[in-house]
């Protein structure tokens, strides 16, 4: 099938699939490895604008791949504004800053410098997953030392930034964004800054400069009486950033902590893994390629490359994207979800959105905020596998569907006052001014998903919009209908 179809031609599909006419071949999640790609490796991203499900897939993967318990996983790119969750067993984790490796028995997870680490948040992080797992962490966590930190004082300056700027008003409040800022800016604090011997000198500065910066938005921003989240059970809890005395001593408490993790020979260590075909490798990224500082909807976007295509980035050239066959993205099955200030056009139901984000929890794992719901797109899903250049996609909440209602789906877009067919750009003021174009599938019942051993012996209905989804966006390897390891189907 053509990639890239426009309106018309997605419309034929929907249209010879209705009709009992088209017929596509699946293939299992886990195949053999063509010659020319990497064997024994697996990424993980999102298809649209996050909260898909990526952490619960992450885990599946890694417990296929794990048979050994030589795992390594990488996580490339985010920090403290993720949220992944997985249950394991009984036990639900939740991990923000750490790869779901380290919830792999003898797996070895690294955090690469493709992310920017909160050092206090991820102690706090590492000792609630070992309360919830009820014991040590099964995976060995390694950091790459060249890792950007984003400190209260990032988290502040986001917060005196906003108040004069709306760009940022859908931001997790994390620091994210002047966290990377910094790289760019030349004057980031890496975990090797904050364990060298000078430490408390550059901390200091760095502290002066943001207290100069934030002083300079006016009197009602003080960088000492800045409120700022903090890594929490209960979402919302802010503290005060503290004096420069504060400041300091806090670090110093979180030296300890993260000294044990911290690697400088991380690229030394990738090009052994990556040269050793006998080590399964899995590279789990965050947020969606909806959020994707230059494909996603501006300026609603993050500050990492959420796609697959710069994972590079991370793993110092070592690990090219090119080299992976079993490149995935995570997408939900019946609808997206986005949280933020982003709208999309839609024609918007709330009962049904209701009804999603009461039965499926949708929330988001950092902030807690209710994520608006809207049919899947296939305009903006071509235009982001464009972008990342994943080769499957994985459909999770295969249950959030329901025999009287249908499954809508966007397959265009039109000029709300012309009429006039217009393809999807990723900026808001031009989203403001399209209306999309609805195709609609019956639905199944979702509690039968569970039952089925197979995607093969799911509801007819659901086996057609699979079909639908594998012609018109990338082909389906994996459907999953919850956080557990088993609660996943695959192609037989």
């Amino acid at each position: 099938m053509k990639f890239g179809m426009n309106s018309v031609e997605v419309y034929r599909l929907y249209k010879s699939i209705q009709n009992g006419k088209f017929k596509a071949r699946q293939k299992p999640a886990i195949q053999e490895t063509p010659k020319g790609f990497r064997p024994n490796c697996l990424c993980v991203e999102d298809a649209f604008f996050g909260d898909s499900g990526k952490g619960a897939v992450v885990a599946k993967f890694n417990s296929i791949l794990n048979k050994k318990k030589n795992l390594v996983s990488i996580r490339f790119n985010g920090g403290a504004n993720a949220g992944h969750e997985s249950k394991l067993g009984e036990k639900l984790v939740v991990t923000h800053q750490l790869p779901m490796g380290v919830t792999a028995e003898g797996a070895t997870a690294i955090i690469s410098r493709g992310m920017v680490i909160h050092p206090e948040d991820l102690i706090t992080e590492i000792v609630n997953v070992q309360e919830s797992l009820e014991g040590a962490l099964p995976g060995k966590l390694i950091i790459d030392e060249r890792v950007t930190l984003a400190l209260d004082t990032h988290r502040a300056f986001e917060s005196a930034l906003n108040s004069f700027t709306t760009g940022g008003r859908g931001a997790t409040g994390k620091g994210i964004s002047p966290g990377y800022a910094s790289h760019y800016e030349r004057i980031s604090v890496t975990l090797k800054d904050l364990l060298a011997d000078d430490w408390e000198e550059k901390l200091k500065a760095h502290y002066q400069l943001y207290r100069a910066w934030i002083s300079g938005f006016g009197s009602d921003h003080e960088l000492a009486a800045s409120q700022v989240p903090v890594f929490s059970k209960n979402k919302g809890e802010k503290r005060e950033v503290g004096s420069e005395t504060v400041f300091i001593e806090r670090l110093r408490n979180t030296r300890d902590g993260v000294k044990g993790y911290a690697s400088s020979d991380i690229p030394a260590i990738l090009e052994k893994i990556w040269k050793n075909e006998k080590i399964p490798v899995t590279i789990e990224g965050a947020q969606g390629a909806g959020l994707d500082p230059y494909h996603g909807v501006y300026p609603d976007v993050t500050a990492s490359r959420p796609i697959s295509r710069f994972l590079n980035d991370a793993t110092y050239n070592i690990i090219l994207p090119e080299q992976i066959f079993h490149r995935v993205a995570v997408m939900k099955t019946t609808y997206m979800s986005s949280v933020g200030i982003r709208k999309l056009p839609a024609e918007k139901d709330e009962e049904y959105e209701r009804w999603i984000q009461e039965s499926f929890d949708e929330r988001g794992r950092t902030t807690g905020r209710l994520r608006d719901i809207y049919p899947i797109s296939i305009p903006i899903a071509s235009y982001l596998r464009k972008a990342a250049g994943y080769n499957f996609i994985v459909a999770t909440h295969l249950d959030a569907s329901t025999e009287d209602r249908g499954v809508k789906v966007v397959i265009g877009y039109e000029d709300q006052k012309t009429g006039k067919d217009k393809p999807y750009l990723p900026y808001q003021d031009y989203l403001n001014t399209l209306k999309p174009k609805i195709v609609e599938f019956d639905g199944w019942e979702g509690s039968r998903v569970s039952q089925a051993k197979s995607i093969s012996a799911l509801p007819k209905e659901a086996k057609k919009y699979l079909t639908f989804l594998g012609a018109a966006i990338a082909p389906v390897s994996l459907c999953t209908f919850g956080p557990g390891l088993d609660e996943y189907l695959s192609w037989k």
